[in-house]
Formats: structure tokens, sequence, C-alpha cells
């Protein structure tokens, strides 16, 4: 668990957060959104001391990040930077297993790692291992950068922005490769970007921070059924637009149901709208409902608003 408690950070006469308090526990996959300048890069780097909060305090299993040994803690936190951040003069296996070697481990067993884990990153390794940076893709060279944070399987994974400068299909596919790590690793990922999609489609909680400030704190359903203020609200608004249940089927999402399915769910009328169902998920976060013969869950809804306009494309 990482705690902020009342963390202000200045520089010169500006606040960049100002007694910002949260908490994130252990395995979520938390977000981080706001403009640019809001803060959130900052509070980010608070977590593995690479930015000292002028007062306040971090917490990390309750222990105090100040006082936690800085080498330590580095080597088992992984880091996701914008652009990968890749030695120009390494193989990616030399720059995915720099970590490793750090800690000391024999050479053989640093190449089985660094196979494994291309693989699961889908890089080929007999095409990928000995391949320079300047040989890579941006997507390629960010999937380098993800093997690199995961390599000595770390409890805590910190991305910055590590999507923003992709096109919009290598984006889409690390934002599921993202989702599927999660899935499958005991970890805790925290997650920064502008993207407000990104946001909702990738969180199981998010902090909406401006000014140094947080705005509010909840899952994607929450925010966008009871927008806290109107800075919330408006930095929502693309994705705020009246949409019908009609639009979610009709954009690929829910699975038909069959005759062992749970016929006591809920049921909308295709004329309903998404925030009526957002409004349900208030109360009940985890309800299921049907829509004309079809089951909707929770994800489908923050996936579909998640996709809306994505790279000019929607789900068909």
């Amino acid at each position: 668990m990482i705690e902020f408690k009342q963390v202000t950070k200045e520089y010169g006469q500006e606040d960049a957060l100002k007694h910002l308090s949260l908490t994130i526990g252990d395995g979520e996959l938390f977000v981080l959104v706001g403009p640019s300048g809001s803060g959130k890069t900052t509070l980010l780097k608070m977590i593995n001391r690479l930015v000292i909060p002028t007062s306040g305090q971090i917490l990390i299993d309750q222990a105090d990040v100040a006082q936690i040994d800085l080498e330590n803690l580095r080597r088992h936190t992984g880091y996701v930077l914008q652009t990968g951040a890749l030695f120009p003069n390494m193989t990616v296996e030399q720059n995915a297993g720099i970590q490793l070697e750090a800690l000391g481990w024999p050479a053989e067993k640093r190449h089985e790692r660094i196979v494994e884990l291309l693989t699961r990153m889908g890089l080929a390794p007999d095409l990928f291992l000995k391949r320079m940076p300047s040989e890579l893709s941006g997507g390629e060279s960010q999937r380098v950068g993800i093997a690199r944070a995961l390599a000595a399987n770390p409890k805590l994974i910190l991305m910055d922005e590590p999507f923003s400068a992709l096109d919009p299909l290598s984006k889409r596919q690390l934002q599921a490769l993202i989702l599927q790590l999660h899935r499958e690793l005991a970890t805790t990922f925290v997650f920064v970007t502008h993207d407000m999609r990104e946001a909702l489609h990738l969180a199981d909680r998010l902090a909406v921070i401006y000014d140094g400030e947080l705005q509010q704190l909840g899952t994607p359903a929450e925010i966008l059924a009871a927008p806290a203020n109107d800075f919330v609200r408006e930095f929502f608004a693309d994705v705020q637009q009246t949409q019908y249940l009609q639009r979610v089927l009709a954009a690929g999402f829910g699975q038909q149901l069959t005759e062992n399915s749970d016929n006591d769910l809920p049921q909308f009328k295709n004329s309903d709208t998404i925030y009526q169902w957002a409004q349900l998920l208030q109360q009940q976060p985890q309800q299921k409902i049907q829509v004309a013969g079809f089951l909707l869950t929770p994800q489908d809804l923050v996936d579909y608003m998640a996709s809306l306009n994505q790279g000019g494309e929607q789900r068909a």
C-alpha cells in the first residue's frame, strides 16, 4: 500500500502539489490523470524519490520512503518512462537485463528471464535480443522498457505517460498488454496520463489532479456518474455526450444471453443511456445488466467510453 499524507512540493514561489493525500491499494492499477502541469508526474516521482517533497510523508507498506535505502528502493521498483529511455549503445537483451545485472543475477539466468519477458511482450527473442534501440519502432522500444521494469519481479511498477508519443494502434496494443499483465501479476501499477480515455480504459481507480490538488478519487464509473466539480465535469466532457445503450451494443460490446444466463439481471431498454447505467453502478459497482437480449458488464461500459473517438476510430 502507498500512502501520501499531506504532501506539498514547492518550486520557488510556486506549489506543484498542495497538501495532497491519497492511498493506493496493493495490486491496484491506479491512474493519475490531469492536464499537463497539474502535478501528477511530480507525485509519481516522489514514490521512488526522484522528487523530494517539501513537506508531508509518503509511505510504502507503512515504511517512510525517506527512510528506505535509495538503491534498494529503486532496484525493487519498476519504472517506465515516456520514450522507453533505452541506452543506445546496448542491445535489447542488455537493456532489458540491466537491473538483473545490478542485482547480481548470473548471465545464464538473466538470459532466460529476458527471453521469457520478450516472449510475453510479443517480441520474438531470436529476432530482438541482439537488436539495438535504433532498430526498434516506438512501440517495440516501449515493450523493451516494460520488460526491463518487470525483470526483477517488483511489487510496484511506475509508468510516466508511457504511451503518449505512440501512434493510436501501438497505444491500443500496449494498453491491452498492460491490462493483461496486471491481471496476471500480483503487482501494483501507478500510471500517469493526461488522456482521459486512457485513464478510463485502464484504471481500477483513478485520481483526477489539477493545479497540484486532488479533485476527485474513485472508479471510472463513479467519476463518470458523479463528477465532483466543474473541472472534473469539463475534463471528461468529450466522453460525457449523450450515449444510448444501443450504441454500446452496436459498437460490439456485450455478450448475447443464453439459456444458462442469469435472467434476473436488471433490464434496460435500448433507449436508456449509459449514464442511467452509471448511476446504478454508483450504488452497485459490480452490477451487470441485460439489454435487448445482451449481457453488459461494468467493464463494457468503461471500455466503450474509453474507445469513443480514440485515434479517430471506434470499435466495430
